[in-house]
Parts: C-alpha cells; structure tokens; sequence
C-alpha cells in the first residue's frame, strides 16, 4: 500500500503533469475510470496503475487479467498524484502513443485543426466533439496546449484513446500536412458568410462534409494571419450582436454539427 505523497514513485509520477516530464519518460497520466477503461480498449501499454480499494474497483479485473501491474494507495496518494480537484479513484501512466498526419489524412470525416488553444479544457472538449461527430481527426499548431497534459485527456472524456491527434504541427505546414486533397476553412468573427451558407456555397460545388479541415483559434486570439492569408474560405458562428465571441470548443461543435446537416 502506497501511502507517502512525497515517495520518489509519487514524485516521479507527478512529473507528468508537465510536458517536459511527458516527454522525457514517453508516457502520461490518465485519470478516472472513463479514461482508464478508454486507454484498456486502446491496448496501450500502460505501466502501471494508482488505485483506492483494490478489492472492490470496478476495472480490477481487467487490470489482473491484462497483467498490468498495479499498487493500491491511499486516497491522499492517489490524489497527489492526479490533478483532479476530486480523486476518481484511479490513476494510470501510459505509453504516449505515436500518431502522423497521414493516420489522420487516411480516414473519413471532417478534421479539425486547433491553432494555439491554450485551454486544456477546451481541447479536451473539442477531442470529445469530434469523435462524437465522426470526425476523422484533431490537429493542434505549435503553441497549443500538449494534448496529453492531464486535463486535456480527462475533458475529452475517453476520445482522446480513440481519434486520432496530431500534436505540434508549424502552421504553415497545415495546409501540406493536413489539407491535402481537402478544403480548409477557418472559423473566423470578421468572415462574410456564416457556416450554414458557406457549407451551402462548397455544396454547390461538390465539397462534402467529410472535405472540409476546420480551423479554430483560441476566443481570445482567433486564427492566426498567417492561416487566415493561407485559405480560401472563412466562417462566422451566426451570434446576436450583444455576444461577442463563443469560447473554441463551442464554435467547433456547431461548425461540426452544421455540416451534418447541410452536406
């Protein structure tokens, strides 16, 4: 039973709340039993499990019958090893896993692109959004959150495990990478057209719903000029005057659920 929160096995594990301690040890944390049951589907290879009540955790038995090694641990380890405000009995360090542009290029669907959001929770929610929608995959543009840091995996809620990311790509490299064969459009406040005309107007000529690459900034900065300059169309979320601006993940949600019903 793991009870000290300042143990070398605790701190070592913390580390991976920062990228640099991601990186340098090739693994991450997940946290909670959605997250934990999602990277068991996965088959990634997870190293070793933090759990509270060996006997009675529901994923027990699959953790034995995988041959995962685990410790059992007190609520206070289990917590000082996560980063949720309340500890969901669970923790796992998993193998980071490898994922290329092509992976993503390569399958159906829409891909969303997520260039320098900051905000874990907001990627996180875009992640879960996207699979929810069968999109065929996420991208994220330097200076964007890490998508495995801890709070970005536990908002997508398990769809991390499943869809594809592809993390840290130069932004004028999406158009090569990503876009290829496709049609990108970026989300954008000052654009002409909103999304239901502008996914009306690349029906009208021939551009389906799985064609397109949505671009999204963060609320607070938008789409970079140098993406902005680099595509042919723009879109606006259609919004009453007296709001301003949408946060990411809402934006790209009704992007995303625009297009079902328009192509």
């Amino acid at each position: 039973m793991l009870t000290s929160t300042r143990s070398e096995h605790v701190t070592r594990l913390r580390r991976l709340h920062e990228r640099k301690g991601r990186l340098r040890s090739g693994s991450f944390l997940a946290e909670g039993p959605d997250c934990v049951t999602a990277a068991l589907e996965a088959g990634l290879g997870i190293e070793v499990v933090e759990v509270i009540g060996v006997e009675d955790h529901s994923l027990m038995d699959r953790v034995l019958d995988l041959g995962i090694p685990f410790h059992a641990a007190t609520q206070r380890v289990v917590a000082a090893i996560g980063d949720a405000a309340t500890p969901q009995g669970i923790v796992a360090q998993c193998t980071l896993p490898t994922t290329d542009a092509d992976s993503v290029v390569a399958r159906g669907g829409p891909i969303v692109v997520c260039d320098r959001i900051s905000d874990p929770g907001n990627l996180g929610t875009i992640i879960r959004t996207a699979e929810a929608v069968g999109a065929a995959g996420v991208a994220t543009t330097g200076g964007s959150v890490d998508a495995w840091n801890p709070k970005v995996v536990r908002a997508s809620a398990g769809s991390i495990f499943r869809l594809p990311v592809v993390t840290g790509l130069e932004e004028l490299r999406v158009m090569d990478v990503i876009a290829r064969g496709r049609t990108p459009i970026a989300l954008h406040g000052a654009a002409q057209v909103d999304v239901v005309e502008a996914l009306k107007a690349g029906a009208d000529r021939g551009i389906t719903r799985d064609d397109w690459v949505w671009i999204v900034g963060s609320e607070a900065h938008g789409v970079s000029t140098e993406l902005l300059q680099a595509v042919e169309w723009t879109a606006r979320i259609p919004m009453a005057a007296s709001v301003e601006s949408l946060n990411a993940a809402i934006s790209v949600a009704i992007a995303l659920y625009a297009g079902d019903g328009v192509t």
